[in-house]
């Protein structure tokens, strides 16, 4: 199948965003952290007030601070007021309404502010107390000690130029990379070219996105950052609250794993994914893979896997290796991040089992 996460990163992203190698994106994201300062204060203590019709933040200090779209869109969740709406008012009633929210937020409560201090105060996010910060620079350094291992950026292996950009990107809203390793290529029986390893890595220090591990095999990628022949996708998503930085341990032990984990044991794993059959037709592969309790899937979802299955590009849907590629396929149509990630687990297992 084919992932276009790249892709929408390589349509969207302004070239102040785009970087060509991991040591720059370290420095920059790093850049950003050292320029920041947090502090967590009872909403009782912050306030906002029109400024050149503009909304700021006020504190106890009374040092304004400007607020980021992201952030003042935070603030307003937090008080329930629509941000669409206050930012179309004058910042005289905008800023009536987010004080009435938060002087009626309970007492005990806290937030947590992300500043930015270069030249001004800047607020790049507003998040509860509950929130547990990654930075971006730890996630891009933890990339860079999978270089010595033979992980790099991806780069297109077709339809490239010259100016091309590897797919790494950062800002102060968040960061992107996709690593690969070409060291390391997985042979697939009856493919003449040889799947390599990808690893996907997302993180948002503002509270934008979960910090998020995907990891594939996959055949090319071509010069507009679309992912072709993608297989065996898996997502590993740390939410930033509570323990998530105890979680960041077992999600840097799962990325250390993959690694190094042989390429023998891989292409084993494959031709046997491929040769075995789970049943004859297709009803009694839908009646063999719901019976198995194990896997928690819905006949429904086994169904529209089945039916995803491009025979093709992905083999024979009767084989544990066809109803998988089929099952991950459909599972990226879902828009919620949690069912995607356990039917992605599911398909996972079927690999494994001894049909």
């Amino acid at each position: 199948m084919e992932l276009f996460k790249a892709h929408r990163q390589w349509a969207e992203r302004p070239a102040d965003e785009r970087f060509s190698d991991l040591p720059t994106l370290y420095s920059a994201t790093k850049k950003y952290a050292s320029q920041a300062g947090t502090k967590e204060i009872p909403y009782s203590d912050v306030r906002v007030q029109a400024v050149d019709d503009d909304v700021q933040l006020v504190g106890r200090a009374n040092v304004p601070a400007t607020f980021t779209n992201w952030a003042f869109g935070q603030l307003c969740r937090m008080v329930q007021a629509p941000a669409e709406y206050l930012q179309r008012i004058p910042a005289t009633l905008a800023a009536q309404n987010l004080n009435y929210g938060l002087a009626n937020k309970p007492p005990e409560g806290k937030g947590q502010l992300l500043f930015h201090t270069n030249g001004g105060l800047l607020l790049r996010a507003f998040t509860s107390d509950k929130y547990t910060r990654i930075w971006n620079y730890e996630v891009a350094d933890r990339m860079l000690t999978l270089a010595d291992k033979g992980w790099q950026p991806a780069r297109p292996d077709f339809n490239s130029s010259p100016d091309d950009f590897p797919a790494l990107y950062a800002s102060d809203h968040d960061m992107f990379a996709f690593l690969c390793n070409s060291n390391i290529t997985i042979s697939e029986p009856g493919n003449p070219d040889s799947l390599k390893r990808g690893v996907i890595v997302e993180n948002s220090e503002v509270g934008a996105a979960a910090l998020k591990l995907t990891r594939f095999l996959y055949r090319a990628m071509c010069g507009n950052h679309i992912i072709w022949g993608a297989t065996q996708v898996t997502d590993i998503s740390i939410r930033h609250v509570g323990e998530a930085r105890e979680k960041w341990g077992l999600w840097a032990t799962e990325i250390r794993r993959y690694a190094e984990e042989s390429a023998s044991d891989e292409e084993a794993k494959i031709a046997r994914a491929k040769s075995r059959m789970i049943a004859a037709t297709k009803e009694e592969v839908l009646d063999k893979l719901f019976g198995l309790r194990s896997l928690n899937l819905t006949r429904k979802v086994i169904e529209a896997g089945y039916d995803a299955v491009l025979p093709a590009q992905d083999g024979d849907p009767r084989t544990p290796w066809g109803i998988t590629q089929g099952i991950t396929r459909h599972s990226q149509t879902i828009p919620f991040t949690d069912q995607r990630n356990n039917i992605d687990r599911a398909a996972g297992k079927i690999l494994e089992i001894n049909f």
